[in-house]
């Protein structure tokens, strides 16, 4: 487990965790609400179409 952090942390410090974590929950939630609908963006639909060609 040791190995997989040092290897995977990439350094990134934020100067208020409270508000990055809040930020990123509702990108979550709004990237959920948006596959719920279909959506998806240009990578997924580009990654889409490299994985089926």
């Amino acid at each position: 487990m040791a190995v997989l952090v040092s290897c995977s942390w990439t350094g990134f410090v934020v100067k208020n965790s409270y508000v990055e974590s809040q930020n990123s929950i509702a990108k979550r939630q709004e990237g959920r609400a948006q596959a719920t609908l279909g959506w998806s963006g240009p990578l997924r639909s580009q990654m889409a179409r490299s994985a089926t060609a």
